[in-house]
């Protein structure tokens, strides 16, 4: 997978004047975000809640989870930027919104302030629309629908050629 993501990240020549927004959960957030850092990219986590409930609900929660902790650690020692909590910058969550679809649409909405031409979306995903709402499936609608820069590595092939799926 994380070859994969930086295979991505070549076709799209990303480099040091490109920034580089991510929620940094464990998995493909981490691997990209990884990645970015290795291209001298600035990288922006933006996460949908406050950064200790982020780590435990999004990092550790996961297969692996202590070793996904240390590595999110490691990265957000290397940014310039800290990471953002959704309720610090945009207030409290409405009633009846969900807190990752809100905060995709965060990601979505800041990186195409930067102007639409520039936003390429890369996503790691299996293709499986039951991840709930602020779900990737959420995202990748949402990205779609305005732009259409989408790069899709689709883990289902990456595991049928006998690689790693995370």
């Amino acid at each position: 997978a994380a070859e994969a993501i930086g295979r991505a990240l070549d076709e799209v020549e990303a480099g040091a004047d490109d920034f580089a927004l991510v929620q940094g959960a464990a998995g493909g957030d981490l691997l990209f975000a990884e990645a970015c850092v290795a291209r001298g990219m600035r990288v922006q986590l933006l996460q949908p809640c406050a950064e200790p409930e982020f780590i435990e609900r999004s990092v550790v929660a996961s297969d692996d989870g202590e070793d996904w902790r240390r590595r999110y650690y490691a990265l957000r020692d290397r940014l310039v930027d800290p990471p953002r909590a959704m309720p610090d910058e945009l207030g409290p969550l409405p009633p009846r919104v969900d807190a990752y679809e809100r905060c995709n649409l965060w990601l979505l909405y800041s990186a195409l302030a930067r102007g639409v031409d520039k936003l390429r979306f890369i996503c790691l995903w299996d293709g499986a629309g039951g991840d709930g709402p602020g779900g990737t499936a959420h995202l990748m609608r949402e990205v779609q629908r305005r732009t259409g820069h989408v790069q899709w590595i689709d883990t289902r092939r990456l595991a049928a050629a006998g690689g790693p799926t995370s």
